[in-house]
């Protein structure tokens, strides 16, 4: 009779560590996750700076056309167009140069969400085959994913700095 009870409480054990090994691999499975939810926020915000550039590029363009169109027409601009002429094309050059540094953050966004996933499908794979080279794969793809979110922010930063220097430029010309 002690014997049966080694042996069920053995199987007990057995299955306490399969649940355990499941739960376990289920969490480092959803860990990338909140990788994708953070990334996810920063790509909307992203997104709207990036429309918002990109409209206001439209918006001074046109204004130059129109300046332009009066430059030749009139042959010259009075001093204000002159000078605002100038200042569009200040804000030109440094709203292209932000929006180059949203689209990289948005780039390096979307790599470390396909990074995440990877690295998800990589210890699920090593959770079911057993390799340990499914581990190391998913350790080097989750490394990778954190390089691409670190360098999104910081392009995202500067991206912030140069914006700064566009509405410097703005009211000095006024």
């Amino acid at each position: 009779m002690n014997i049966f009870f080694d042996i069920i409480y053995i199987k007990y054990i057995n299955l306490i560590e399969l649940n355990m090994n499941v739960i376990q691999t289920i969490q480092s499975i959803l860990a990338p996750a909140l990788l994708i939810s953070s990334c996810g926020l920063m790509l909307l915000a992203l997104n709207n700076r990036y429309s918002n550039i990109i409209g206001r590029i439209r918006m001074l363009c046109s204004e130059k056309r129109k300046l332009i169109d009066t430059l030749v027409k009139e042959g010259e601009l009075d001093y204000h167009q002159n000078v605002r002429f100038q200042s569009i094309e200040k804000q030109l050059n440094e709203l292209l140069k932000r929006c180059k540094l949203v689209r990289n953050a948005i780039l390096c966004k979307i790599a470390a969400v396909a990074m995440a996933v990877l690295t998800s499908l990589f210890i699920a794979l090593a959770y079911i085959f057993e390799v340990t080279i499914f581990q190391n794969f998913a350790l080097y793809i989750f490394i990778i994913g954190m390089f691409f979110v670190g360098v999104g922010v910081f392009s995202f930063g500067a991206e912030v700095i140069i914006g700064y220097k566009i509405a410097e430029l703005e009211v000095k010309a006024e």
